[in-house]
């Protein structure tokens, strides 16, 4: 019996001797990961605040000390929460988590779009620049659109950013001024990226309609443009560009043919003929044959061709700056004329007059 005994008391102090340590050490693991949850939960108190506008009042960099102090705390209590095999590791992974962790994630999310921020302040001033002295160079229009896809990719990382306060503010600060700028050079890019487009459509002997589509587009930007030299500068690039198109050159012959013809049947006095030349669609068409009777009975003028220029050809419409010289008995003056023309059953017609100079 004194060996039964004997043997049980040695196997419960052996027992005694594997468990006691382990307990200790895990009793020891469990009282550093949380002195090491607590220290993070400190360092991240601070920080939440350094991303605070409401608390700043200024989109700045975050103070980095307290930034690296609760990242390096952040990392350290996660490592020491991943040895525990205890329920307590789940309480302190929740905690850590909710305390620290989405400040330190929220901090770095603030920090990317700061970055991009002033990214696109140094694109912008860059644009601003470039614009000022060439606005419609190549390098120029390259920084206009990498401003705007960086003006883009903030957007993107402002939903990282946590409070409205704060992501207004970024937007106030970085994107509303950019923008400003962008927009006063909008149309003059819009129509380098249409005078691009249409230039490779002559290029490729394009079909008609889509040459024609794209230089309604053109125009449309055109429109738009408010600074004279940019516009004549862009508008002297069309000009070159379209008439490398076949159709537009075969048009702009036609066109020429049709002043030179009107101006025969003037100087003949031909009621009908020049009657004939103008469209139904022309302001009081019902009375245009009587003004031009009149006309004849009471002024003797005869019109010289001297040249015409086409600014465009869109959908079967032309408009066409004509001058001319005219002479009534001994004195003669060069006027200028814009008209609106249609092309109706393959023939061109006077649809109306804008100007004359």
């Amino acid at each position: 019996m004194k060996k039964i005994i004997s043997y049980s008391l040695a196997l419960g102090i052996f027992s005694s001797a594997i468990l006691t340590p382990y307990t200790t050490a895990s009793a020891a693991s469990l009282s550093k990961a949380e002195s090491l949850v607590n220290a993070a939960e400190k360092h991240a108190g601070v920080l939440k605040w350094q991303i605070s506008y409401e608390n700043t009042h200024a989109i700045k960099t975050p103070d980095m000390k307290v930034f690296n102090n609760t990242k390096s705390a952040y990392l350290q209590a996660q490592k020491e929460i991943s040895t525990l095999k205890s329920s307590d590791k789940q309480k302190l992974e929740k905690r850590l988590a909710e305390n620290v962790g989405i400040h330190y994630e929220r901090t770095m999310g603030y920090i990317d779009a700061l970055t991009s921020g002033n990214k696109i302040s140094a694109l912008t001033q860059k644009f601003e620049q470039q614009y000022a002295e060439d606005p419609i160079g190549d390098a120029t229009e390259k920084s206009y659109h990498e401003l705007t896809a960086e003006i883009r990719k903030q957007a993107k990382l402002l939903y990282k950013v946590y409070g409205k306060s704060t992501r207004d503010a970024f937007l106030s600060t970085y994107k509303a001024p950019a923008e400003t700028v962008l927009s006063d050079a909008k149309y003059t890019i819009s129509a380098k990226g249409d005078l691009r487009k249409l230039d490779k459509l002559v290029s490729q002997k394009a079909n008609q309609s889509l040459v024609e589509k794209q230089v309604d587009q053109l125009f449309t930007s055109f429109d738009m443009i408010i600074e004279d030299e940019i516009y004549y500068t862009l508008y002297d690039e069309y000009s070159l560009i379209i008439r490398k198109d076949a159709s537009f050159i075969q048009q702009e012959k036609e066109l020429n043919q049709f002043f030179a013809k009107t101006n025969e049947l003037i100087n003949s006095e031909n009621v009908d003929g020049v009657f004939n030349q103008y469209s139904s669609e022309y302001p009081n068409y019902e009375n245009l044959k009587e003004e031009i009777k009149n006309v004849f009975n009471e002024v003797d003028l005869k019109f010289e061709f001297v040249h015409s220029h086409v600014y465009s050809i869109i959908y079967g419409y032309a408009y066409v700056e004509v001058t001319d010289t005219i002479t009534e008995g001994t004195e003669s003056d060069t006027v200028t004329t814009v008209y609106l023309l249609k092309k109706e059953n393959n023939e061109w017609k006077y649809i109306d007059i804008f100007e004359s100079y």
